[in-house]
């Protein structure tokens, strides 16, 4: 199908949609759950195409760090280039067919700022999103020093909603008590190929195997990963300053953990899922975790890449051999998990994680 029929009756020029993606492009700021070398996910046409011939639709899930720079859009706050990418990337959205998913946002704002800060937020992410590409763009494309006054002065009566985005989250719940866990081990010290096989014996026996918070451990402890902030104020003579760091990475897990369920849903649900963020470490995290071990041969030599990448050493050998056993083996009966009379009491193991957190000293 011809280009400029799949794009006909933008309210923006073609070229400047592909100037927006290229801003995308050069922030890096999308990953898709299809094979980013045989598609590029900044052409716009592409996610067109396939609404157009097989009433696909694609859905964007957005972090904080999006959130925030879209909110801001409506705030007489000076324009930084993070937030024209954010109004590109919006833009760029409205134009390809794009839904936005903000969910894992507002429910992240809401565990420490209330549930009415993320019900306001999502009433201004709403009018944001549906503001006019052009307006978008011309803020993306830096045409205004500032947003537009229509946009910031207008008033924000929305119908109140009933939603609680303080209820509890029970994959964030199974993600932090590992994470947890990982930075208790970190605390604690040792070689750090030692450290991470504590961790995946620990998931083996008396826990979960859970992709995301498995890849995080592996960045975190890795000599050769960038894992640099993945725990932020992990050692702060604050010990809540501490908690809050991992809660952060936390959330971030929880957000790749749905998007994950997402892009493994895709072929039942007809869909395309991209996650966008600004996050260089979340990007990298996630396209790891895509090639996680499963029986397709190309994914396992992937795997076995990335582990000798990270270690660059026969240990990144061994622990490549290390997932693979447990990832094959996880329907064990012998696992505590795989047991039928075992409920995981949740409170309990955030209890005491969140306990040996506040313990340790400096």
């Amino acid at each position: 199908m011809d280009t400029l029929i799949l794009l006909k009756n933008l309210p923006i020029t073609i070229d400047e949609l592909l100037g927006l993606a290229k801003m995308m492009r050069s922030h890096d700021i999308l990953t898709a759950s299809f094979d980013m070398e045989q598609e590029d996910p900044y052409v716009p046409e592409t996610y067109r195409l396939q609404k157009a011939v097989h009433d696909t639709k694609t859905i964007l899930v957005a972090d904080r760090n999006l959130m925030t720079r879209w909110v801001n859009l409506v705030k007489s706050c000076r324009i930084t280039e993070k937030h024209r990418v954010a109004a590109a990337t919006l833009a760029f959205c409205q134009c390809s067919g794009i839904l936005i998913d903000p969910a894992i946002a507002l429910y992240e704002l809401a565990a420490t700022s209330g549930n009415e800060k993320a019900i306001a937020e999502e009433n201004i992410f709403r009018l944001v999103d549906n503001t006019n590409p052009r307006v978008l763009t011309d803020i993306a494309l830096g045409y205004h020093e500032g947003s537009p006054s229509f946009l910031t002065e207008q008033g924000h009566n929305f119908k109140k909603k009933q939603i609680d985005f303080c209820v509890s989250l029970q994959d964030w719940q199974r993600i932090y008590v590992v994470v947890l866990k990982i930075a208790a081990l970190s605390l604690r010290g040792g070689k750090s190929h030692k450290v991470v096989i504590d961790l995946f014996d620990w998931m083996y026996s008396d826990y979960l195997f859970l992709a995301t918070a498995t890849m995080l451990g592996l960045c975190y402890f890795s000599p050769n990963s960038p894992k640099k902030g993945l725990l932020k104020q992990l050692r702060s003579n604050d010990r809540e300053l501490a908690l809050a760091g991992i809660r952060n990475a936390t959330w971030d897990m929880t957000l790749i953990h749905k998007w994950l369920q997402m892009a493994r849903r895709q072929p039942e649900n007809n869909t395309l899922n991209l996650l966008g963020s600004f996050d260089k470490k979340m990007h990298a995290i996630v396209r790891n975790i895509l090639v996680f071990p499963n029986s397709d041969e190309a994914s396992e030599a992937k795997w076995h890449d990335i582990l000798l990448e990270f270690w660059k050493s026969d240990k990144g050998a061994y622990l490549y051999r290390k997932t693979r056993k447990y990832f094959r083996d996880a329907e064990n009966p012998s696992r505590l998990c795989n047991k039928n009379d075992t409920q995981f009491s949740f409170d309990k193991l955030i209890s005491d994680g969140e306990r040996a957190i506040r313990e340790w000293h400096p």
